[in-house]
């Protein structure tokens, strides 16, 4: 049902900084052999990363180990969690369905991860598998589907249900009460979109007037700009890849067509300030906080960073994706101590890591997330996100920056 968004929600990164490969992880933290006595006699916290680094599936994915690497380098220098050193395991699937699956058995069965943080579309193929194993997956793409069906999966912000519901209340936040879609045409199910959208939008007093496919391959989008133009749309939800958003917005501008652009957070990068019709006038749901929000949370991470994945953030192409890296980090650190991971020198458990998720009730990891709270044997969805804009160039938080509920979200 979801399969359209999962398809619409990636972002075009062109630079590579980082590269991994499928048959043989990177240990960020330590290597393979010595990382355990390296730092401490105590065994050491092993978590692994599925990543898509490279191939079809790979966009805004390159970077995030990148990220992953920095939150491991600053907890090992306040001394680990709970005298334990970190070690995150990256095994890149090369967007690779078959790869992904034996990545996975790889992580688990030889470099005995407790934890899995998952940046690949790939998982539903190998979500059997770590319930088996009982592996908790800890974010990191918390719009694919296991985040919706499995108790295993532990999203670290808003999930693919209420996504929808938080277009059409963008929408209505910038006073549009007629809104346009282009979804993507290289994927028939993301045509589902349509008749969700237009739900959730009569649910606010706005009208869907536009409904129009749009071409990864077409040399320019002028006949969708000017059809939705011609049918009045003061919003326009592009439900397709970074790269499309933008030349949308573009070809748009020159027909001197300029809605309110209204598009989830995950393909939310900061070249988007400056492109020619976002720049403008966009309202942007975010499944966390902004990367770019003022709050101390940020501002510990964007240092964090700074120091250890050095002119990351300053990069055109850094965005919502790599952020999300830094918070699934945190979240396994809050659930760690929660849990008592390895306290007393006990070797570090799966079972103890999943005890510490269990324990956390309406966490927000100092402003990073929306409320979370996860329950024994159900689906962790949240219903929450965070609005943040551009405006005239500026992105920014004018709406605060607490979350907004689905229960609330009028609000």
């Amino acid at each position: 049902m979801f399969q359209f968004l999962r398809s619409a929600t990636r972002i075009l990164v062109v630079t590579m900084i980082m590269t991994t490969t499928a048959v043989s992880a990177l240990v960020v933290g330590g290597t393979r052999t010595s990382a355990a006595s390296s730092a401490s006699s105590k065994s050491p916290i092993r978590i692994g990363l599925v990543c898509s680094c490279t191939g079809p599936l790979s966009a805004g994915l390159s970077t995030v180990p990148n990220v992953l690497k920095a939150w491991v380098d600053s907890v090992n220098a306040k001394g680990g969690i709970n005298g334990h050193r970190v070690d995150v395991f990256v095994e890149n699937d090369q967007s690779n369905p078959g790869v992904s699956v034996a990545a996975v058995h790889t992580l688990i069965q030889s470099d005995h991860v407790i934890a899995l943080v998952d940046a690949t579309d790939l998982d539903q193929g190998w979500a059997t598998y770590v319930q088996q194993q009982n592996v908790p997956v800890v974010g990191l793409l918390s719009f694919d589907n296991p985040f919706l069906t499995s108790p295993d999966f532990y999203a670290e912000g808003q999930t693919l249900d209420s996504l929808l519901t938080s277009i059409a209340q963008g929408a209505k936040k910038v006073g549009a009460t007629n809104l346009a879609l282009f979804y993507c045409a290289e994927d028939p199910t993301c045509q589902q979109a349509i008749g969700f959208l237009k739900t959730a939008a009569a649910s606010v007093g706005v009208k869907v007037s536009a409904t129009l496919s749009v071409s990864t391959s077409a040399p320019n989008y002028t006949a969708q700009c000017l059809a939705a133009k011609q049918a009045g749309a003061q919003a326009l939800y592009i439900a397709d890849v970074q790269n499309v958003i933008e030349k949308v917005g573009s070809d748009c501008a020159a027909q001197g067509y300029t809605p309110k652009y209204d598009y989830s957070g995950l393909v939310f990068v900061s070249e988007e300030a400056s492109t020619p019709g976002l720049k403008i006038n966009s309202i942007v749901p975010f499944p966390d906080i902004p990367y770019y929000a003022k709050i101390p949370a940020v501002a510990q991470a964007n240092a964090a960073i700074d120091k250890y994945a050095r002119g990351l953030r300053r990069q055109a192409s850094y965005g919502e994706t790599q952020f999300s890296a830094w918070i699934s980090g945190k979240l396994i650190e809050a659930a760690a101590a929660a849990g008592h991971l390895g306290v007393h020198g006990t070797t570090p458990t799966s079972a103890q890591l999943i005890t510490g998720l269990h324990s956390l009730h309406g966490t927000t990891l100092g402003g990073l997330t929306p409320p979370l709270t996860f329950k024994a044997g159900k689906a962790n969805l949240v219903d929450c996100w965070f609005w943040g804009t551009i405006r005239n160039g500026k992105i920014g938080t004018p709406y605060g920056t607490q979350p907004v509920c689905s229960s609330s979200s009028a609000s």
